[in-house]
């Protein structure tokens, strides 16, 4: 009996950090995920818009979306989180200064999309997009798999 209770224990605790690693990748991709959604429904709007007939408001409503939650996947790349099903390259962990750069880049990008969506005008917010673009290659490139 002490033996199976050891056994529980034991099983139980390593269970735990690998549980919280899968919900570490699962909630950080899905922000990934979230953002692609959002960032394509902007783009449609630039492409489908212009000075005239853009959609200034339900672009405003999107990147005020993507601002709010620009922080929030980042915390769940914990040491440990780098297992199966997860796409990070081990880059984030080895290198975590150019990471935290990385991210940097993103939330400024995003917040500085917030601000000019938040104009009305089609031509402000077309710079910034595009910035917003390339940090997320850039992250990508440098700390995906």
């Amino acid at each position: 009996m002490k033996r199976k209770l050891l056994l529980a224990v034991c099983l139980g605790a390593l269970a735990a950090p690998l549980a919280h690693a899968d919900n570490d990748i699962k909630t950080r991709q899905q922000y990934m995920k979230d953002w692609g959604r959002l960032s394509k429904q902007m783009g449609n709007l630039i492409k489908q818009g212009n000075a005239q007939n853009f959609d200034a408001a339900a672009f405003a409503r999107l990147a005020a979306q993507l601002q709010q939650s620009a922080d929030k996947p980042w915390p769940h790349y914990r040491a440990g989180s780098d297992g199966r099903g997860s796409d990070a390259a081990a880059a984030v962990w080895e290198n975590p200064q150019a990471f935290q750069a990385a991210i940097k880049r993103f939330t400024d990008a995003a917040a500085a999309l917030n601000v000019a969506a938040q104009s009305g005008s089609y031509d402000q917010v077309k710079a910034p997009f595009g910035q917003l673009g390339e940090s997320c290659k850039a992250c990508h490139k440098a700390f995906k798999d």
